[in-house]
């Protein structure tokens, strides 16, 4: 007689299950690690977005000044960092800009968000809910006009980034930039 044994068969049953669950398991955990490089994905390119718009918008603008006080027609520098920084668009429609840490409405430094205020308007957050921002510094170099220096506003920013539930992505960021009018 030719064929199996009632128990070969069991066997390789059980020996066809047990790999179909180990192979499921797999399965499931790379779909779960995708699944979490995409969010991860999706929320480093809204910041990557926020911070080119800031870049964008410091780089075309004037007058740059650091803090909540003062005019815009005095630029200072400040070396030591600041939270704030105000300037005045070189669009006319946008006015005075306003970039600071805060949380929904207003600046604070226990905020954890990105905020832009245009033309004295209401604060609007600029990066995700994912992203909490713990530390946004601006630095300026070269703000008054005709002191030989091209202003420059340096940008620093720490954070986490929140993937899932319980797990978060740190980053630290540093840009510079410089403004697009030559300072005579």
């Amino acid at each position: 007689m030719k064929g199996f044994t009632l128990i070969e068969v069991l066997v390789s049953t059980m020996i066809f299950t047990i790999v179909m669950v180990i192979s499921l398991g797999a399965l499931l955990s790379m779909s779960e690690s995708d699944r979490k490089a995409e969010t991860l994905k999706a929320v480093i390119n809204n910041l990557n977005f926020s911070l080119e718009s800031m870049s964008r918008n410091i780089r075309t603008g004037v007058y740059y000044h650091c803090g909540n006080s003062g005019t815009l027609t005095l630029p200072q520098n400040c070396s030591s960092g600041d939270t704030y920084l105000t300037f005045l668009a070189a669009d006319s429609t946008m006015g005075q800009v306003v970039y600071c840490k805060g949380t929904a409405t207003a600046c604070d430094a226990s905020g954890t968000t990105i905020l832009r205020s245009i033309n004295g308007g209401q604060l609007l957050p600029i990066t995700a809910p994912e992203v909490n921002i713990s530390t946004l510094k601006f630095f300026v170099t070269g703000a008054p006009a005709g002191d030989n220096i091209q202003p420059k506003v340096t940008i620093l920013l720490r954070g986490v980034v929140q993937v899932s539930a319980s797990k978060t992505s740190p980053f630290n960021l540093e840009t510079s930039v410089t403004q697009r009018i030559y300072d005579q």
